[in-house]
């Protein structure tokens, strides 16, 4: 029997975003999958753009409490084996994706619990594209995400029991990893670019919570001793420079001299 894949979006005030996710997502050649969209209360057209697309899309339009509270609403309305979170604006690397991830979840022996995939991270500022491959939880997860959200698959049924905590306004993945990975989840890697990511947005204009929620993860999910959320600090500050030199375009344009 195939695994079906839901495939939940997140949306709000922003239809361009949702027919690229969309577009995306339709080209996909594995067909056992839901497109499931929760609508923030658009003012946009986006649930009259929804709802023209008949039986294609599960959605919902109404107000909610914030992103992971979207996320955990369209969780809610799946009926997938697995999740994936691509929001508004996000999509596969290529068409084929899914269906890699398929396989390798079905040839993955024990039960995948989670499933964590390379990303193609896309600088739009400066036209750069640079390849960032999944990490091993043991490797990794004291400090941050295994792989990018959106390349990450996670079984539905864990969902279920261990939604996002809402406190987290930012880092809500990186609670749910920690949070699954202290359960004793079990994790496979596809080493692919299964998902094209634009860097930017709320993460590194909220730079203070950026710092902090991972800290206070670290402590009270982790259970992490001082000296090694110290260390990640530094590390997230030395990565945030880094995606913030990135981002700077390649070529400026230089000043027209005045007469």
């Amino acid at each position: 029997m195939a695994i079906r894949i839901s495939v939940v979006t997140v949306v709000l005030n922003d239809i361009a975003g949702l027919m690229k996710t969309k577009e995306s997502l339709f080209r996909q050649q594995y067909e056992s999958y839901e497109w499931v969209v929760w609508d923030g209360g658009s003012s946009d057209g986006v649930a009259e753009y929804l709802e023209n697309l008949e039986d294609k899309v599960n959605w919902v339009s109404q107000p909610d409490r914030g992103i992971y509270d979207a996320m955990n609403r369209g969780v809610a309305m799946s009926s997938g084996d697995y999740v994936v979170f691509m929001n508004a604006g996000d999509t596969f690397h290529d068409n084929g994706t899914l269906a890699k991830v398929a396989k390798a979840l079905s040839e993955s022996g024990p039960v995948a619990d989670v499933l964590f995939g390379g990303a193609m991270l896309s600088f739009p500022e400066s036209g750069r594209l640079v390849y960032r491959a999944p990490r091993t939880v043991e490797r990794s997860l004291w400090h941050g995400l295994p792989a990018n959200h959106q390349a990450t698959f996670y079984r539905k049924v864990l969902l279920d029991q261990t939604p996002y905590d809402l406190q987290y306004r930012l880092c809500g993945d990186y609670y749910l990893a920690a949070a699954l990975m202290s359960n004793a989840a079990h994790a496979v890697y596809l080493d692919e670019p299964l998902a094209t990511f634009e860097v930017g947005g709320q993460s590194y204009k909220r730079r203070r919570q950026l710092f902090l929620e991972p800290y206070r993860i670290q402590r009270d999910v982790l259970g992490h001793p001082f000296h090694y959320r110290l260390a990640s600090m530094a590390k997230r500050f030395v990565s945030t420079t880094g995606f913030v030199l990135l981002s700077q375009p390649l070529f400026k344009k230089k000043k027209k001299r005045s007469a």
